[in-house]
């Protein structure tokens, strides 16, 4: 008895597995990618939230000559922290506020003038008042009307370069992001394409011999389903020990990540992988329960 049948039998079973495995491969590789791209994103808008949380705005107030007492220095403060656009707050006494001013002169000027320096507030502000010149003008004015406050000194130039910068990056990061997407997801929807269209005659096969569209179409959206959760169980594993080592060598990085915008960019990526390849299945194998005979052959 011949051993040909076996031997091509086997062939077939191997071609088959081993393009079930490189579509899983491609679905896993591109939803990894598109993970990263979602990280990125998120860590940009994160980064520069966190860059914003560490400008300080330091309150000056009028010297206890002129009336202005530590005292109310502090309870201002404490009416301070109930404002919509405080972040943190926190009071700078005379006395820290003293040394400091006396290691910038290099000399003790209270041997020679009365001490004009008195405490001070040092406030972060909430990141969306950093959005706009309007919002942040609107902040110090409010903060000026108080009798008490001398002036109120911010990093200016860096707060108008960032607010000038802040939506160009957030655009430019937005569409380096969307165009490779748009790529992975090309990639993938002609993976699942090709297998499909290798079975296409075997689709119009069963619609002859009186198969429904629905009868047809479940496989191939049930393979889609199979594979979309391989890939996209894979690619979280691989997200996942990217953040692990990422994590391991700069700790840091979860002041920008927390865990739960990284559980979220997981359980995202493997359910858009399963909805995506089940979705891109029912597109394509419509396609060609529609196609007409005489297009097969294209």
């Amino acid at each position: 008895m011949s051993k040909y049948p076996d031997t091509i039998d086997k062939i077939t079973k191997a071609r088959l597995a081993f393009s079930a495995f490189s579509s899983i491969l491609s679905i896993a590789l591109t939803m990894f990618f598109i993970g990263i791209l979602a990280l990125i994103v998120f860590f940009s808008n994160s980064f520069i939230n966190e860059i914003r949380k560490n400008f300080e705005m330091e309150v000056l107030f009028y010297s206890e000559d002129a009336g202005v007492k530590e005292a109310d220095i502090v309870a201002y403060e404490q009416q301070l922290k109930l404002q919509d656009f405080v972040q943190t707050s926190r009071v700078s006494s005379q006395k820290d506020n003293t040394e400091m001013a006396k290691a910038a002169v290099g000399n003790n000027y209270e041997e020679v003038i009365a001490n004009p320096i008195n405490a001070s507030i040092i406030l972060t502000l909430k990141p969306e008042y950093y959005n706009n010149a309007d919002s942040l003008n609107k902040v110090i004015k409010q903060i000026k009307q108080n009798e008490m406050v001398q002036d109120v000194e911010y990093a200016s130039d860096i707060v108008q370069s960032l607010q000038t910068n802040f939506r160009t990056i957030q655009w430019v990061v937005f569409g380096f992001c969307a165009v490779f997407v748009c790529i992975s997801l090309l990639l993938i929807g002609n993976c699942l394409r090709l297998n499909i269209y290798a079975k296409r005659f075997n689709i119009k096969s069963l619609l002859l011999i009186g198969a429904t569209r629905g009868f047809v179409r479940r496989p191939f959206v049930f393979k889609g389903l199979v594979q979309g959760t391989w890939g996209g169980f894979i690619a979280v594993v691989l997200l996942g020990l990217l953040v692990y080592l990422g994590y391991s060598y700069t700790p840091e990085i979860l002041n920008v990540l927390d865990v739960n915008t990284i559980t979220i960019v997981l359980c995202g990526t493997f359910v858009f992988s399963i909805l995506y390849t089940m979705f891109i299945s029912f597109i394509y194998v419509n396609k060609y329960i529609k196609i007409n005979s005489d297009q097969l052959y294209l």
